[in-house]
């Protein structure tokens, strides 16, 4: 998985990331399914918002 630098945070995050908006649409233990294996797989940058829910 590539890495780079997120803007001037410092933080390193993974250049491929989750937008997690349709996770609202499934169980609980499916998404956490997907979710362990997205960040199993390496992705660690993970795109939510309060306003998605229960994402």
């Amino acid at each position: 998985m590539d890495i780079m630098q997120l803007g001037r945070t410092g933080l390193r995050v993974s250049k491929s990331g989750f937008g997690a908006l349709p996770i609202q649409r499934i169980s609980f233990d499916e998404a956490k399914t997907i979710l362990r294996k997205a960040y199993d797989e390496g992705i660690n940058f993970f795109d939510t918002a309060r306003m998605y829910t229960d994402s």
